[in-house]
């Protein structure tokens, strides 16, 4: 994990290095999205490469950065909440997913009581989901319990229809990407205890200079 301070939080935090804000003193904060790929046009990606997802339960991957499928050696990772992680936010959006018709979900598998209800997404009367998605109820991030305090916790969603890739309005030429189920988690952590640069720890001097 890497950790950057509010000064230099200018861009979006990059979930593939598990990058972290420490936004309070002594507490880390994370965003991950983890994305179920469902694209003819980048056949390869993720879980899924014929544009078509039955329904079922399904892994989400965090997305490599390398965007080249014929060129990829950093390759998709599992989508976790790591031990001792505080869960305070879930959220799920599905563009350029098509559920033919309205009533169609997509939830995330629940994560125990310790983490916040997730919301469930509805295709909408033409069979689209939500621009916006859904999201849990933001309550409060203080006085939190870990998701688990001894394990990783592998996130998973579930569909109860069939969708395929399909833009809304059309891109024209066949084109339906980008099309993909995408999972947003936000957690907290302890900060680690100080190090050696937390502390203005005077240099060593050589006999005889005295203070």
């Amino acid at each position: 994990m890497s950790i950057i301070f509010p000064g230099n939080y200018v861009a979006r935090l990059n979930a593939y290095r598990d990058q972290g804000v420490q936004a309070l003193p002594g507490v880390n904060f994370y965003k991950q999205v983890g994305a179920v790929v469902l694209s003819p046009d980048t056949r390869g990606i993720g879980n899924n490469e014929t544009g078509f997802l039955a329904a079922g339960t399904y892994d989400p991957l965090v997305l490599s950065p390398d965007l080249r499928q014929d060129d990829k050696p950093r390759k998709d990772k599992p989508f976790v909440v790591p031990a001792g992680a505080v869960v305070y936010r879930t959220a799920i959006s599905a563009p350029g997913i098509f559920a033919g018709s309205s009533g169609k979900t997509i939830v995330i598998d629940t994560l125990g009581s310790n983490a916040p209800a997730t919301g469930t997404l509805t295709s909408d009367a033409l069979g689209y989901f939500p621009k916006d998605g859904v999201s849990s109820v933001l309550n409060t991030i203080v006085d939190g319990t870990a998701v688990s305090a001894s394990v990783d916790t592998l996130v998973k969603i579930t569909t109860d229809g069939d969708f395929i890739a399909k833009q809304s309005p059309s891109q024209g030429a066949d084109r339906d990407s980008p099309a993909a189920i995408l999972v947003e988690l936000c957690w907290y952590m302890p900060a680690p205890a100080p190090d050696a640069d937390d502390a203005n720890i005077p240099f060593a001097v050589e006999a005889g200079e005295g203070y």
